[in-house]
């Protein structure tokens, strides 16, 4: 991943390189010599590592070789550079244009795209067990309200999620945040959910922040204690909320675990009156937000 240099809080936006595993692209040079590239014209610009024969993809609508008319621009240049010192973009551009570029490593990337890191907005990715079978279910035409109602979706997650430990959570969430990375992903949003509970919404988070810290991903954490109600508040939706809007979420955001609140508003969720008791309790920077039907 490489950190855009204009955007040095860490936060967005990163940049992957998008390459098969299996082609060759590293030409590696000589720790006490440079290879330059580019035309002479111009200051000489010096890099750690230099992407070069690369498409870039630079979402800039007016860059060179964008797309025009109606379609979507993605600023795409066919021919480009870019160059990278001390895990930061320092230069991209057309290679016609580049001035000199004296750099330490060489990566052809073979006409191959670089793009922006991608961002996934919404992701319950730390959670214990599976409903592979549901999606027998599923596909056979059930619906998830139905399954739901039956015992099966959210709630069925919740017995396994609870008799985790935050390491196992770490532990079986790793493979799954690895394949987002592997696709692009640089950032991402990671909802609890599934533990329902003071002790297990805190047990999931933190998981979610321990993934952020042993990856190079930026983890973005939400809390969704509304996501379903537990066994033991059954048919007692609205003492449940009060134990969200009193106790989890006020935990949970003196600990700094939760970065957002979210509330799942449906017929098998909660109703639009007991999300805006939740949205009125959060009190973080940022505003709480609905997840409809999924």
């Amino acid at each position: 991943c490489l950190q855009c240099s204009s955007h040095r809080s860490g936060t967005l936006p990163l940049a992957t390189l998008q390459i098969p595993r299996a082609a060759p692209m590293y030409i590696k040079c000589d720790a006490s010599r440079s290879s330059t590239v580019g035309s002479p014209r111009g200051p000489r610009l010096r890099c750690d590592t230099l992407f070069h024969n690369a498409r870039l993809a630079t979402m800039a609508t007016a860059a060179h070789g964008g797309s025009d008319g109606g379609e979507l621009s993605l600023g795409e240049i066919e021919r480009g550079v870019l160059a990278c010192q001390g895990g930061l973009i320092s230069h991209v551009g057309p290679a016609a244009d580049a001035s000199a570029i004296d750099a330490r490593e060489l990566i052809d990337c073979g006409g191959r795209l670089i793009t922006p890191g991608l961002i996934d907005c919404h992701t319950h990715l730390v959670y214990a067990g599976d409903r592979a079978h549901e999606f027998e279910r599923r596909l056979a035409g059930e619906s998830y309200e139905s399954i739901a109602r039956a015992g099966g979706g959210i709630v069925s997650s919740v017995a396994a999620t609870r008799a985790a430990s935050e390491a196992q959570l770490v532990s079986e969430s790793l493979p799954r945040l690895d394949a987002l990375l592997a696709d692009g992903v640089t950032t991402l949003e990671i909802k609890s959910g599934y533990g329902l509970s003071l002790i297990d919404e805190r047990k999931q988070l933190s998981a979610a922040r321990a993934l952020g810290q042993q990856r190079p991903v930026n983890v973005v954490t939400t809390l969704l204690a509304a996501h379903a109600l537990p066994p033991e508040y059954a048919g007692q939706s609205d003492e449940y909320i009060r134990l969200v809007c009193q106790e989890i979420l006020p935990t949970l955001a003196r600990e700094g675990l939760c970065d957002a609140v979210d509330v799942f508003c449906e017929r098998i969720g909660f109703s639009p009156s007991q999300e805006g008791r939740v949205c009125q309790a959060w009190q973080g920077p940022w505003r709480a937000r609905r997840a409809p039907d999924e």
